[in-house]
């Protein structure tokens, strides 16, 4: 099968676009011809050595996936040849066939589309756990969104509107703060504004913000903590930003607040239960046009350093999405 395979870790450069051998699942697992796959920034950080701990070598990038089971492995129930999943990886999506945990693949309705569907596991279900599972995100609290025009920021408008919140997006620019009014924000702030508190204080009628979901990092993040309510929460989902911020304890201790680190991948290998539950709630929220995933660029398996390129530029306002064509390997 074809694979995209980085002998080192050196950045985009360092893909090759190969034959390798297709590989076989082993007890518990599943092969998948995969349709499409989601890529992600931790895909273009794990590819220069910044994200740990560190892929092995040699190293296919690509954590969520859609396509059609191909084969089955010893002591999996519940899965057979044939049929549709998504599911979760532990690297190894930018190629034509790929090997998953069962436990981490979630049946898809014939409608909706390998695109789709390959955008949902590590973005919308991750923006599942951390709301939901982590920070306990409750219906009427206010939610304030770092980064809101961008893929994640997206989600986490989506995601906490399905949950019941009110949602201040924080987004750069008037094309980037109606992406967010489309999905649903109530209230948006232009992140070029006048300083950061100050709006929050002028929507809230100075009494914050129970929650700050942050994929940005940077002066976002530190600017973000001086509007929380007693007893807030703040995700920390990322560094899109390029920089990793400094946390204000004093801040954080003067409102009594929770500081939450929204790692994924981490949390899908030790509470797969939960991430399952968290995938099958955002295919049957997208079924239900409850929430709306969009695609922003698709790129396919022969144009994978291309799509990689744009996902490390941070222009979309989507998910990147690679398509394979290979669901019957």
């Amino acid at each position: 099968m074809k694979a995209l395979v980085a002998q080192r870790l050196a950045g985009l450069d360092a893909l090759v676009l190969d034959e390798v051998a297709a590989p076989k699942p082993g007890t518990g697992e599943v092969l998948i011809g995969i349709g499409a796959v989601g890529l992600n920034l931790a895909d273009v950080a794990a590819l220069s050595g910044e994200r740990h701990p560190r892929p092995d070598l040699p190293f296919t990038p690509g954590l969520e996936v859609a396509g059609l089971v191909a084969a089955i492995g010893p002591d999996v129930s519940g899965l057979q040849p044939g049929d549709r999943v998504a599911a979760f990886l532990d690297w190894g999506g930018l190629a034509e066939g790929a090997v998953a945990r069962a436990d981490l693949c979630a049946r898809l309705p014939d409608g909706m589309a390998f695109s789709t569907a390959a955008g949902l596991p590590f973005t919308y279900a991750g923006a599942v756990i951390a709301l939901r599972e982590r920070a306990r995100l409750a219906p009427g609290e206010t939610v304030l969104v770092l980064g809101a025009g961008g893929h994640a920021g997206l989600a986490a408008i989506d995601i906490s509107k399905k949950l019941g919140a009110r949602v201040i997006a924080v987004a750069s620019g008037e094309s980037r703060g109606s992406e967010a009014a489309e999905h649903g924000a109530d209230e948006i702030i232009d992140s070029s504004a006048r300083p950061l508190s100050e709006s929050v204080t002028a929507l809230t009628g100075s009494a914050g913000v129970n929650l700050i979901y942050d994929p940005v990092g940077g002066d976002a993040f530190e600017m973000s903590l001086l509007t929380l309510a007693s007893g807030g929460r703040v995700i920390s989902a990322g560094f899109a930003g390029g920089r990793i911020p400094r946390v204000n304890l004093p801040a954080l201790h003067a409102r009594d607040a929770v500081l939450i680190a929204a790692n994924t991948p981490l949390t899908v290998q030790a509470h797969p239960a939960q991430a399952l539950a968290a995938l099958e709630d955002a295919i049957a929220w997208t079924v239900e046009g409850a929430i709306a995933p969009r695609i922003a660029a698709q790129f396919p398996l022969s144009d994978a350093k291309a799509a990689l390129d744009y996902v490390k530029s941070r222009r979309n306002t989507g998910a990147v999405i690679v398509t394979a064509g290979s669901e019957s390997l």
